[in-house]
This record gives C-alpha cells, structure tokens and sequence, in this order.
C-alpha cells in the first residue's frame, strides 16, 4: 500500500467515524428537544449506531478497492492505451 494510500484511507475514517459522532449526537440533541427520555430509546440508539457501523465499514472497503483499482499497473496502462 503507497504512502498516498494510507493517507487517504486514514483521512476518510477519521472524517466517517466524525460524521457518525455527529450524526449520534445529533439525534440525542433532538431527542431531549422533543423531551422524550433517552432512556427510552437506548434501543434506537444501539440500532443506528450499529447500522452506522455496518455503512462505515462497507464505505472503507468500497473506497479501498477503488483505490487498488486505480493505482493498479494494469488500469494504468489501460487507460494510456485507450487514450
């Protein structure tokens, strides 16, 4: 894995696992807006952090494979073939 690589994989899962907290919070902040108990739904909260879960990892896989298939030899040279 190059150096570019790792740079970008890094950087997406700190901006996913951010934006999941965010998305977390988020939904708490409108759960005391509407006062309704938190307690209440902590299976809410147990569902949709699992599930953001399940979408990160699916993100980071996708994107890994994206970017082997970009930097492979044989894209590369495909596409100055075809160009």
């Amino acid at each position: 894995m190059s150096s570019l690589e790792k740079c970008l994989f890094r950087s997406s899962a700190h901006f996913l696992i951010w934006l999941s907290v965010f998305l977390i919070w988020s939904c708490m902040g409108c759960l005391y807006i509407l006062e309704i108990n938190p307690l209440l739904v902590v299976s809410f909260a147990k569902i949709f952090s699992h599930s953001v879960g399940c979408l990160l990892v699916l993100f980071v896989v996708s994107f890994c494979h994206l970017l082997k298939k970009l930097f492979s030899p044989m894209y590369i040279l495909a596409s100055f073939v075809i160009n």
